[in-house]
């Protein structure tokens, strides 16, 4: 059986008005544009940009990397650092510079390996995280999209001791 004259205009109609709605969302979400000279629609597009606080700062950090990390005495091979959650991180802010959806931060920081990694490792000083204001459908987040060694060096640290589990004791005779 055939679906009547109505039923093809009622489907026609439905999926006509779900498109439209998906084009009002998609445009609706990103606020209003804005040029340049528009002193106004600068100032509306930065009342609703997310902030890029110190506690972002040091969330995001975790999942970056940094490359070309020379050994504190140069006698080793470089390395690429990746940050994590559970490492110990002594962080501070050196400088930040907001310029609308691109931010330059500063950091200088302090860090190691984890307690059961195989290279443990002591890593500190200064590096450059280039950042960006990424849009989504409906959220808006501060990103980093770039990181640059300024001086942070690493030191290997000496391997914990292998734990013995034919000895009971845990001392050796």
């Amino acid at each position: 059986m055939l679906p009547s004259k109505a039923g093809i205009i009622r489907n026609f109609l439905t999926g006509y008005l779900a498109i439209a709605v998906l084009l009002v969302f998609s445009f609706g979400c990103s606020g209003p544009p804005s040029s340049p000279g528009d002193q106004q629609g600068s100032s509306a597009a930065s009342s609703d940009m997310p902030e890029l606080t110190d506690e972002l700062i040091h969330e995001r950090l975790n999942g970056a990397r940094v490359r070309d990390i020379p050994e504190e005495n140069g006698a080793g091979e470089k390395i690429s650092w990746g940050f994590y959650h559970e490492e110990p991180k002594d962080i501070i802010i050196v400088d930040k510079q907001i310029n609308g959806s691109h931010a330059t931060i500063v950091l200088d920081i302090k860090t190691q390996s984890g307690p059961n990694s195989r290279n443990p490792r002591y890593l500190a000083g200064q590096f450059r995280t280039e950042w960006e204001l990424q849009t989504g459908w409906v959220l808006r987040k501060w990103e980093i999209v770039r990181t640059e060694n300024i001086s942070m060096k690493y030191k290997n640290l000496p391997k914990p001791p292998a734990e013995n589990s034919n000895n009971s004791g845990g001392q050796s005779p």
